[in-house]
């Protein structure tokens, strides 16, 4: 038999309360009983005591078997409901309230031994008595007075406060149970939704509709961390077809423009005579689009590492050194289509971060700004210094950034509405996210001409 969430709930709140119940039962009887025993034994003492003086003034003759004076003297005693019983030295009873008692007279007889009190509580089967015997002396003759009463009210108050306790107990562990069984339902209830909500998932995908609970618990706490759960994943699917169906749109392009190139090459080889210029023209196309190629398995490669959330060093960076890096493995584009890299002063920052990827991302923005500035104009690199983070702008002589594209470039697969063609969209968007992997950022910033972009990283403290 299989139990669920509820029932074994129930079942230890129950175990737990009849336990709770059988301990606070054991501790609250065994002293009862123990100091109402004792109440009663030392309240009939008190009473003895007490009462003791009327023995004391009586005559030395009056100490004899059935003298009434010892009879009358016993009457205080008995109106306590104990009986009572006076002993000469040999043990031999003078009076008695009861002559056909046969109860025994052990404290009786301890005190005729010791020549002291004694309180005693004895057991017959299921009746309990309390005795108690003090020595006396009436004008030198010793005596001993005993007391015995019954504890029949200490039974029954023990009893009564027992059914008391036994009807608490009980109407107590039904509510617990009833409010128990409440409390199961609901969160069982709760967690088969979540359950239900997982198993949509897992058949239908992350599409499948869920709404969060409002309870402030850690169920409400796992409802929201699931729905949110949910959502990251329905973004991831939507990403992931995005990037698919993208990344299959951009590849088509360039394959299908490089599989022409070599098509006409091959016919170009194969003319009597052959055409050289022309095939030498094809042969030239087809290695830019199969470097286009390369450059969008580079990028796509890198994008797939940030999504992997792999780890990025940090360390002490010298910018100047990562832009004079990056800047001489450019000479020879730089030099081939007759452009320059400006480099301003103040280049002594350190900053903290990957040097590799510090280095890609410098090469983005500087390999971003030389398409887009028409020849011969050059680009300007400048050092900044915003607060407690050190960073490298890069402005372009190009038509800048539209407003309504400042935030969509930095998108994967997006380029502005005045970019040219040649790029797929994806070097700012790594830019930024591998800026913000090393806690900087990579913005675009307000500028009259062209576009400004400014990476920003921490300072090395």
């Amino acid at each position: 038999m299989r139990l669920g969430l509820r029932e074994r709930f129930v079942a230890v709140l129950a175990a737990v309360s009849a336990l709770t119940l059988a301990v606070a039962a054991v501790a609250l009887f065994s002293p009862l009983d123990r100091l109402l025993r004792a109440d009663a034994r030392d309240r009939l003492a008190q009473t003895v005591d007490s009462e003791l003086v009327d023995f004391t003034r009586l005559p030395a003759e009056t100490v004899r078997r059935g003298s009434p004076q010892l009879r009358a003297a016993m009457q205080p005693l008995r109106r306590t409901g104990a009986e009572v019983a006076v002993l000469d030295r040999s043990g031999r009873v003078l009076v008695t309230t009861d002559p056909e008692s046969s109860a025994s007279l052990t404290a009786a007889l301890e005190a005729l031994r010791t020549g002291r009190e004694t309180r005693l509580v004895t057991e017959n089967g299921s009746e309990s008595e309390v005795e108690i015997a003090v020595p006396v002396t009436i004008h030198e003759v010793p005596v001993i007075v005993t007391a015995r009463r019954s504890l029949d009210d200490v039974r029954d108050v023990t009893g009564v406060v027992q059914h008391a306790f036994l009807l608490s107990a009980a109407a107590g562990l039904l509510g617990a149970l009833l409010v128990g069984l409440l409390i199961a339902g609901r969160m069982a209830g709760r967690l088969r939704r979540l359950r239900d909500t997982a198993e949509r998932v897992a058949h239908v995908g992350p599409v499948a509709e869920f709404r969060p609970e409002a309870g402030r618990d850690e169920i409400g706490d796992l409802s929201r961390t699931f729905a949110t759960m949910q959502s990251r994943l329905r973004e991831q699917e939507q990403s992931r077809r995005a990037f698919v169906a993208t990344a299959s749109h951009e590849l088509r392009t360039p394959v299908t423009s490089l599989q022409l190139m070599l098509d006409l090459l091959i016919a170009d080889l194969e003319a009597e005579p052959v055409a050289v210029d022309d095939a030498r023209q094809q042969a030239r196309k087809a290695d830019e689009q199969a470097a286009r190629l390369s450059q969008l398995a580079a990028e796509l490669l890198d994008l797939s590492r940030i999504d992997a959330g792999l780890a990025l060093r940090s360390e002490p960076v010298e910018l100047a050194e990562v832009l004079r890096s990056v800047v001489a493995e450019m000479e020879v584009r730089l030099t081939g289509e007759g452009r320059s890299v400006a480099i301003g002063d103040g280049g002594d920052g350190w900053a903290l971060g990957d040097p590799g990827n510090v280095a890609r991302i410098v090469r983005i923005l500087l390999d971003n700004a030389l398409r887009h500035t028409p020849a011969p104009g050059g680009v300007r690199v400048e050092f900044v210094d915003p607060g407690d983070q050190v960073g490298i702008a890069v402005q372009d002589e190009g038509p800048g950034v539209a407003a309504a594209d400042r935030e969509r470039i930095f998108a994967r697969f997006t380029r502005g509405a005045q970019a040219e063609a040649g790029g797929f969209g994806l070097g700012l968007a790594i830019g930024r996210e591998l800026a913000r992997r090393m806690g900087g950022d990579l913005v675009l910033e307000e500028t009259t001409t062209g576009a400004r972009f400014v990476l920003s990283l921490p300072r090395v403290p």
